[in-house]
């Protein structure tokens, strides 16, 4: 990557300091100096907030691209970062009108497409899942406390279960609530699969009506203290709280990355669980819509092929993703369990979401009925 001169450089991070300021107070930033010309295409970007610091980055550097090369055609850029679950509320709703749609996981396009074909009573889908771009992933890990972890040594969910069953040990987990957020449903879905002994891409009504699965649930479930509704905000509190305030959660890999190294309470680390994990791989989608214009979409997909180009892929790998392009290397000194917790090399199975439809509506369902 070209080393850029240190103008630039401060320039952009003034730039991604005001925008993330900006996300956090809930103000809706644009590029400020065309707030006032409407001679310009405008496009709107809701992606999940795990992603943010690399898409701020990527935004910026996508601008100074299309104003080099574009100088004639002015555009704007609305960022707005969401839950998963809570942007499909929102689109339904009307309260927001995406350009580019990038939820955390691939999983929730079969339900915007569902539900928008349902309500809106349209014959074609809002996405159109041939076209989606897929650039970066992150797994599904246990973060856990090196110290907690040494004592307890956990390589599963069914090593988290034992551990609540043990009144000896105070086990304070915590994952997103299924209901609003990726994270939360794919770790559902991931205990859901240990519980059943079933591979979960072929689990079934049966097995969410399985008693035992039930209970096991139960007792998985038992030691939970929070259900968050963003993944983030529980990587930060687990970052500042320490072990005292939990001691096993469910994240992104990448989110295990940005705090590993600054936790309070000591190193965080990443365990892979050993009966598999969920990939997560933010699918970017332009919206079949009738707010979607011909020249908003020029700009999206120009704005996918840059997001898609090496450079940028390479910078997305430094905030802990992982490229979906295998001719992309990796930074063993990011992904480094000495520096940041997280492994160099994936070594447990890839696990599938349902195969059913239905079994994945019933998913947050299963939760209502197992949680603490």
């Amino acid at each position: 990557m070209k080393t850029q001169p240190k103008i630039k450089r401060n320039y952009k991070v003034i730039i991604l300091i005001a925008l993330i300021t900006g996300f956090i107070s809930g103000f809706e930033f644009t590029n400020i100096f065309l707030l006032n010309d409407d001679n310009v295409t405008q496009i709107t970007i809701v992606y999940s907030s795990e992603k943010s610091s690399w898409m701020t980055i990527a935004y910026t550097d996508f601008l100074e691209d299309w104003n080099a090369k574009n100088p004639n055609q002015k555009i704007r850029i609305d960022m707005h970062p969401y839950g998963s679950s809570d942007s499909i509320i929102s689109i339904l709703n009307g309260e927001i009108f995406p350009t580019i749609w990038s939820p955390a996981s691939s999983l929730w396009l079969p339900f915007l497409n569902t539900k928008w074909q349902s309500l809106k009573s349209n014959i074609e889908p809002i996405v159109n899942t041939s076209e989606t771009v897929k650039i970066i992933y992150s797994p599904i890990v246990i973060a856990t406390w090196e110290e907690f972890n040494n004592t307890h040594e956990i390589n599963g969910l069914a090593d988290i279960r034992e551990l609540n069953l043990d009144p000896t040990v105070n086990v304070k987990m915590a994952h997103t609530d299924p209901r609003l957020s990726n994270s939360g449903f794919m770790t559902t879905i991931m205990a859901t699969s240990a519980a059943s002994g079933i591979d979960s891409v072929n689990l079934s009504f049966s097995d969410l009506a399985d008693p035992n699965n039930q209970q096991w649930l139960r007792e998985f479930e038992s030691s939970a203290i929070m259900y968050g509704k963003s993944t983030g905000f529980l990587s930060r509190y687990m970052k500042t709280g320490g072990p005292d305030a939990l001691n096993i959660v469910f994240l992104y890999e990448n989110l295990v990355r940005d705090i590993s190294a600054t936790s309070s309470g000591g190193k965080v680390i990443a365990i892979y669980p050993e009966e598999g994990t969920l990939y997560s791989d933010h699918p970017f989608c332009i919206l079949n819509a009738d707010w979607v214009s011909p020249d908003q979409k020029i700009v999206a997909e120009s704005f996918l092929s840059f997001l898609n180009k090496r450079d940028t892929v390479e910078t997305a790998t430094e905030f802990g993703f992982r490229p979906i392009n295998s001719s992309i290397p990796i930074d063993p000194n990011i992904f480094n369990y000495e520096n940041y917790g997280i492994s160099y090399n994936l070594s447990v199975p890839e696990l599938e979401v349902p195969n059913s439809g239905e079994v994945l509506l019933k998913i947050p369902d299963l939760w209502l009925l197992t949680k603490a």
